[in-house]
């Protein structure tokens, strides 16, 4: 996708609790911090930024993204600190259609922020940048995302069997995917 065609820069969205910003080099110690906890990463395809120097490779690589029209992906910034705590992105952008994804801090787990930063990003992806679909691929064992998924009405589509394999384990997992329609979402 052409941001530039559709944005005047990165977008900064704020809700009551948070800061939806572009990642910047100084969140690579708080990116690798929460990323190296198991809990975190135990449902994604990687194990983190390990080490503090791959924390910066990344952030140069999803900002390189931006420019490059394939991930917007913002730091989720706690609204008194400025700290990440998480990141949220929309990518793989193919027509009017995207991936959806995120990750948060344990220490923020429960306190209703993945909420907001779904909420926000959701209606950026189709409010702002024309989206008719996005989609997100869940580990069969993520309970939890499927849960705050389905209350943003996401409708389960199926089970692609042994469709993610981990970077690092090489263990392939089942992935679901859920869709939500522009139609469908409410904010």
């Amino acid at each position: 996708m052409d941001f530039a065609k559709v944005l005047k820069e990165f977008p900064v969205l704020e809700t009551d609790k948070i800061l939806l910003r572009k990642l910047r080099l100084e969140d690579a110690p708080a990116l690798e911090r929460y990323y190296s906890n198991e809990n975190v990463y135990r449902y994604l395809d990687w194990n983190g930024p390990e080490p503090l120097e791959r924390s910066f490779e990344i952030i140069n690589l999803w900002n390189k993204g931006y420019d490059e029209g394939w991930i917007i992906r913002f730091a989720i910034a706690d609204k008194v600190t400025d700290e990440i705590i998480g990141t949220i992105f929309l990518s793989e952008f193919e027509g009017k259609r995207a991936e959806f994804g995120y990750e948060l801090s344990e220490n923020y787990w429960r306190r209703g922020i993945m909420s907001e930063a779904i909420r926000e990003v959701l209606s950026f992806g189709f409010n702002q940048l024309g989206l008719v679909r996005i989609q997100a691929f869940v580990c069969a064992e993520n309970v939890a995302s499927k849960e705050i998924l389905k209350k943003f009405k996401f409708k389960e589509e199926g089970c692609l069997r042994k469709f993610e394999c981990h970077s690092v384990t090489g263990k392939c997992k089942d992935m679901w995917v859920y869709g939500l329609l522009n139609t469908e979402f409410q904010k």
